[in-house]
């Protein structure tokens, strides 16, 4: 049934959390488990040398190869400034600069990411950049709504709620009118159980001057998926953040099914992460 894990401070305690109590309930596959981090910039190096370890002995993809299917953090020249209201020319420039390099270096790289089967049907980032995903010249969500934070700043407002980013569907009955008015929808026609998109939406709310995301998955792969996706998420809101000068707010992940992808082998590593985290934060306190 729905559960709510305790929020923690790091994505590496949510991950553990979440994997230790999707493998220990039931046959290892939970409805509407919610994960909440509280500062998402931070990772534990035990646990995320252990994932990736584990991720290496499977031939799976790493963490940060899924991280960059949500945000390509390798693309992203950082400007070293933040936005603000009052930005000089000079430095506005610069900061939109690097957005605009990231958006086009990336579309440029699209047409061979989608030779890969897996990416046929588009990217994640390649649909919040030009949606549907699977050209290049379709509408940028991302730079809609950061343009729409600015904006809301530009007018002293510390609260939008107006900032969702669609993933779900591969076209619109009511047409781009629905993208643009905030209104997304999944087409009636979406008839896809497991397969790409396992992301279909994406909230952000800005509260008090701070950015909070919530994210919804279909079916999330605990082991394999799961803690790259919250890196990508997390350098994601590190982008929008500096990009509209706001503080980075939480994260929360809503899984439809979380799927711990239960085995011996995934048993031991869980056990193991949580001594070594436990031992960790026992010395820390000593």
């Amino acid at each position: 049934m729905s559960h709510a894990l305790k929020p923690v401070e790091s994505l590496s305690e949510a991950w553990l959390a979440a994997l230790d109590y999707t493998i220990g309930s039931g046959n290892g596959r939970t409805p509407h488990l919610m994960m909440t981090v509280t500062q998402p910039g931070r990772e534990t190096s035990c646990i995320r040398r252990g994932i990736d370890n584990e991720l290496k002995f499977r031939n799976k993809q790493c963490v940060d190869t899924v991280a960059e299917t949500i945000f390509p953090q390798p693309l992203y020249r950082d400007p070293g400034i933040d936005w603000c209201p009052d930005l000089s020319l000079e430095h506005l420039h610069k900061i939109d600069q690097a957005a605009r390099d990231l958006y086009s270096d990336y579309l440029m790289m699209l047409p061979v990411l989608r030779t890969d089967k897996a990416n046929r049907m588009g990217t994640y980032f390649s649909r919040m950049i030009s949606w549907p995903g699977k050209e290049t010249e379709g509408i940028n969500q991302l730079d809609r709504v950061i343009s729409r934070i600015r904006k809301s700043r530009h007018q002293a407002k510390n609260t939008e709620n107006t900032l969702d980013i669609d993933l779900s569907a591969d076209c619109l009955n009511d047409g781009v009118e629905a993208v643009l008015d905030g209104a997304q929808l999944v087409a009636s026609d979406d008839k896809r159980v497991r397969g790409f998109p396992c992301l279909v939406h994406l909230d952000f709310s800005l509260l008090d001057g701070e950015l909070h995301c919530a994210a919804v998955y279909r079916h999330h792969h605990l082991l394999t998926k799961a803690y790259g996706n919250l890196v990508g998420l997390s350098n994601l809101m590190q982008f929008m953040c500096q990009q509209s000068g706001i503080k980075m707010g939480e994260l929360v992940v809503l899984d439809g099914l979380a799927d711990g992808q239960p085995s011996s082998r995934s048993r031991r590593l869980a056990k193991r992460l949580r001594d070594e985290l436990n031992g960790a934060t026992l010395g820390l306190e000593l």
